[in-house]
């Protein structure tokens, strides 16, 4: 399973990337085979105090299927542990529906 993760407009500090490299590997658990792992950070400027400015994208290759998912926050470690939940139920999901039509 490759992981790329990339930022257009955050700087990736290494504490980030070593968090969201430990929250993708949570991925591999689920005995699915995963070609990759792509996630995109962002930082946008807030407009107002309510404004979510953490954007978290994750794009994960598996044979057969694309899942996207994209979450909004306030704090950037927070939307990527939603995001990686997230995408583990959207897996599990495609897996447990390829299984039961396969019986």
């Amino acid at each position: 399973m490759r992981i790329l993760i990339a930022s257009k407009t955050l700087e990736v500090t290494h504490s980030l990337r070593y968090f969201t490299k430990e929250q993708a590997l949570k991925l591999g658990k689920l005995g699915q085979r995963i070609c990759k792992v792509q996630v995109f950070l962002e930082r946008r400027v807030a407009k107002s105090k309510r404004d979510r400015n953490a954007l978290v994208k994750y794009v994960v290759s598996l044979p057969g299927k694309t899942l996207v998912t994209k979450v909004k926050s306030a704090d950037m470690y927070k939307a990527i542990v939603d995001a990686t939940n997230r995408v583990i139920r959207q897996t599990r999901k495609f897996k447990e529906k390829r299984l039961t039509k396969q019986r």
